[in-house]
């Protein structure tokens, strides 16, 4: 007979390995994780900035997922270790497009940076 710690872990590694195999496929989950217009008050450069950082940043993290999931351990700790912050930037990437779209910005966030505009200055 097993004592009721270890089937707890049991229980809670189960859990765990069950939930690491799903991968955030849908925006609207990702969105979950970050607060609604947290960009607001970012103009139009520093969104190309904020997507920029942000987009070299999942590359960076798809690229250690990739070499992480070369067994199933790997993939396991993998997706304990990067899923989260992935889902995460996906979640502000959307943000970050949809302010720029509601800011008018000329770029598409992510790849470059935009001309800044007049009425990104200061109004005095």
């Amino acid at each position: 007979m097993t004592n009721p710690e270890t089937f707890r872990i049991l229980i809670i590694a189960v859990t765990a390995a069950t939930l690491s195999g799903c991968t955030v496929s849908d925006d609207s989950a990702a969105r979950f994780l970050v607060a609604p217009d947290h960009f607001v008050l970012y103009s139009c450069p520093q969104l190309a900035q904020a997507a920029q950082a942000n987009a070299k940043r999942q590359r960076e993290l798809e690229v250690l997922m990739a070499k992480a999931s070369t067994d199933s351990a790997g993939r396991f700790v993998g997706g304990m270790a990067y899923q989260p912050e992935y889902a995460q930037l996906r979640g502000e990437m959307t943000e970050l497009r949809k302010e720029a779209v509601g800011k008018q910005c000329r770029f598409t966030p992510g790849t470059d940076i935009p001309e800044e505009r007049a009425s990104d200055g200061v109004v005095r």
